[in-house]
């Protein structure tokens, strides 16, 4: 089982949406035919149009990679945020903000791809 911010969670941009994204890519890569991310299994609704193209179902893919790239991101936070994914345990930001997790949906987990890595 995988797991994903709850919805309060998700609209804090710089603090859980920006690791989550850098989360998910460390967890899945990008598909290889047209760089898709499945974003939107963590995060299903109001994805950035003006960061992601959306693909379909729970695809999307960076408008602009290198500027996803090179976001900076504290790489503990990151790692952290992989934890959640895998654990579903809480996750505390930098700003003492305590992320807490919520299975993936069973619909949209059967859509994820096998994960690179595992914990």
């Amino acid at each position: 089982m995988l797991y994903r911010p709850r919805p309060q969670h998700r609209k804090n941009v710089r603090g859980v949406l920006m690791p989550l994204t850098a989360a998910v890519f460390a967890v899945f890569g990008s598909r290889s035919q047209d760089a898709g991310r499945p974003i939107g299994a963590f995060y299903p609704h109001h994805v950035s149009s003006a960061t992601w193209e959306h693909l379909g179902g729970i695809w999307y893919r960076a408008l602009d990679e290198r500027k996803v790239q090179d976001r900076v991101i504290n790489p503990v936070t990151v790692a952290a945020f992989v934890h959640g994914i895998y654990t579903g345990q809480d996750v505390v930001l930098p700003s003492g903000t305590v992320v807490t997790w919520e299975p993936i949906p069973a619909e949209d987990a059967a859509r994820l791809p096998p994960p690179l890595k595992t914990t």
